[in-house]
């Protein structure tokens, strides 16, 4: 290749039945040792020093899925472990609980400017483990999950994506976000199977619920969970006070009960 400046596909076809000397064979295998060496990876990459190891589960449960669905939603896996971003106190608390009973670990904490809590788990079998579950649990939940777990899933992504719009009577809606068109494809597909119709909004990156029927079996099958409040903060908010998204949802749904 260096002498004639051709590309290898090129070269190969003329060369390709000479036969080499042992010692140039061997001197091949050097530098393939030498190359293997020069560009080896971390031999301890995804494996936590000892006395830091976490508990794995082989298997799922509803917990592990509320986990999992947490850190796919508004949440970070890296190399170095996962974080979680929420501004819900509630939120905070429960996953960090959860992790400590289900992995064993605690996590380190700071609140932003913005009020925006971090939640960081700093822990490289943690992160891994999280990283495979996120690609396994598409499959598991269309094939072999359990109601609940299911239902685990769903109240996941709507507490961390999901709001409540009541504006007027003829304006009622039950909304999730999300930037994947297949995920959001999944969750109407999960909704149906507890009887709620969700529409699929691939313009606005959307799931969103309408209709008495389907509000109604949202609240009793879902839900948010409490203490989780619509941000007055943000520029298009129509609330002056934080306001529990479960109780704009009820108050909606009543709402259908007035006539003028």
């Amino acid at each position: 290749m260096a002498k004639t400046r051709l590309p290898k596909s090129t070269v190969y076809g003329y060369i390709e039945g000479v036969e080499l000397t042992q010692d140039q064979k061997n001197e091949i295998l050097k530098r393939k040792i030498e190359l293997l060496l020069r560009n080896r990876t971390n031999p301890r990459k995804g494996i936590c020093l000892p006395g830091r190891n976490i508990n794995k589960p082989l298997g799922w449960n509803p917990e592990i899925i509320h986990v999992v669905a947490h850190f796919m939603f508004d949440g970070h896996v890296r190399q170095g472990g996962c974080t979680y971003y929420n501004r819900s106190k509630y939120q905070i608390e429960h996953l960090k609980v959860l992790v400590k009973r289900v992995f064993g670990i605690e996590p380190k904490i700071h609140v932003r400017k913005n009020g925006v809590t971090v939640v960081a788990f700093h822990n490289v079998e943690f992160a891994a483990y999280i990283k495979e579950r996120i690609n396994e649990i598409s499959a598991y939940l269309k094939t072999k999950a359990t109601k609940e777990e299911k239902r685990a899933f769903l109240k996941a992504f709507f507490d961390d994506e999901g709001n409540v719009y009541y504006k007027c009577e003829d304006k009622r809606r039950v909304r999730g976000y999300q930037k994947s068109d297949k995920i959001l494809r999944e969750i109407a597909d999960l909704l149906q199977e507890f009887g709620i119709n969700a529409r699929v909004d691939i313009h606005s990156k959307a799931i969103e619920i309408g209709g008495r029927k389907n509000l109604i079996a949202f609240m009793r099958e879902i839900n948010f969970s409490p203490l989780i409040c619509m941000n007055p903060c943000r520029k298009n908010s129509i609330w002056q006070e934080e306001i529990e998204k479960r109780e704009i949802l009820r108050t909606a749904i009543f709402s259908y009960a007035i006539k003028k």
